[in-house]
């Protein structure tokens, strides 16, 4: 392997490192603010509404 290689492998080495550390910094973006969930007291208990519908759910089962 002559210098003249060498010199040209650690050139490109260093350019490549060096332009990895230049990217932007990450930014976190703001969360949503929560939507809680409303009792729906139409069909008796146990149910609540979907949010954002008007529509009301209950879950239930057995194991």
């Amino acid at each position: 392997m002559n210098i003249k290689s060498l010199l040209l492998g650690s050139a490109a080495a260093l350019i490549a490192v060096s332009g990895a550390r230049a990217a932007d910094a990450v930014t976190v973006a703001e969360p949503e603010p929560a939507e809680y969930v409303k009792i729906c007291d139409v069909y008796g208990s146990g149910y609540f509404y979907i949010p954002g519908t008007e529509t009301c759910l209950r879950i239930g089962g057995y194991i």
